[in-house]
């Protein structure tokens, strides 16, 4: 006695019935790529949320903005460099005075300076490398209204210095900065190590005068 196999109405042979254990493996795939689709947003809309790193000091109370005698003349290497107090994104003010002790990198930067953001990615790669070797990065955001600004493009920049906000001007003005943007390394003793008039054009530039801030103050 002969059999034959089921067949469709153009003669191809029928599917075979869905199996609990086919079912059970396509649904374990599908849970583990919907996971992995789930994990993949999270990460990106974690980045998108995330704004400037921010630095911890006393945050006591007092003035902001420039709080010593601005210089007569522009800063020379070995000068004090004059003390500011001003408001950071995401955080509780910061002085310089309080972060004797440590290297300091300050840049005056703005949003409507478009040679500021493109020096930006070098700085922040120097960031990323330094940050936790004892060296403090101040992005100084100046009379950039909204402040929002400075947030929005670090955000969108993946940008993750810590930013201070002067909507004033008065400490670039307490530095003698003539021009944007300008970038100042203070050594450990609170003195001008280096300075960068102008956008600075390499990572080369700036890893140079950082190691001769950091050898002179070892």
């Amino acid at each position: 006695m002969s059999t034959t196999k089921p067949t469709t109405p153009l003669g191809k042979p029928a599917p075979r019935p869905d199996t609990s254990a086919a079912k059970a493996a396509r649904f374990a795939v599908g849970s583990i790529f919907g996971l992995l689709f789930i994990g993949v947003c999270f990460l990106m809309l974690s980045a998108a949320l995330k704004g400037p790193d921010t630095i911890t000091v006393r945050a006591g109370s007092g003035p902001v903005g420039l709080l010593s005698k601005a210089p007569a003349e522009r800063l020379k290497i070995g000068d004090t460099a004059p003390d500011f107090r001003l408001a950071q994104l995401g955080g509780d003010p910061v002085k310089l005075s309080e972060l004797k002790g440590k290297t300091v990198l300050v840049n005056f930067w703005a949003t409507w300076c478009s040679p500021c953001k493109d020096e930006m990615p070098i700085l922040q790669r120097a960031y990323l490398k330094y940050k936790n070797q004892g060296v403090v990065f101040l992005a100084v955001n100046v009379r950039d209204t909204p402040s929002d600004n400075a947030k929005s493009f670090f955000k969108t920049n993946n940008l993750t210095m810590p930013v201070l906000i002067d909507p004033t001007g008065d400490v670039p003005g307490g530095y003698r900065v003539t021009g944007y943007p300008e970038t100042y390394l203070i050594d450990k003793n609170g003195k001008i190590g280096e300075f960068h008039i102008g956008p600075i054009t390499t990572d080369g530039d700036l890893e140079a005068k950082m190691q001769e801030v950091l050898h002179e103050t070892s």
